[in-house]
């Protein structure tokens, strides 16, 4: 199942799963294949996560 309509591309999000938790960053890719979102949190640091690892930030 693919749920990239959770959220988009260039959205910002705050990271609550295990992984960097808290963070703030920009969806910057969506791996259909892994069904994960790639979120940039700064110039060098960025991660996968799936949509439930994820919330929208409206901060």
């Amino acid at each position: 199942m693919i749920v990239m309509d959770a959220f988009e591309v260039g959205q910002t999000v705050r990271i609550t799963g295990k992984t960097m938790t808290g963070n703030v960053g920009t969806i910057v890719h969506f791996d259909d294949k892994r069904n994960k979102y790639l979120v940039r949190v700064d110039a060098v640091t960025q991660n996968y996560f799936p949509a439930h690892e994820l919330e929208k930030f409206s901060g």
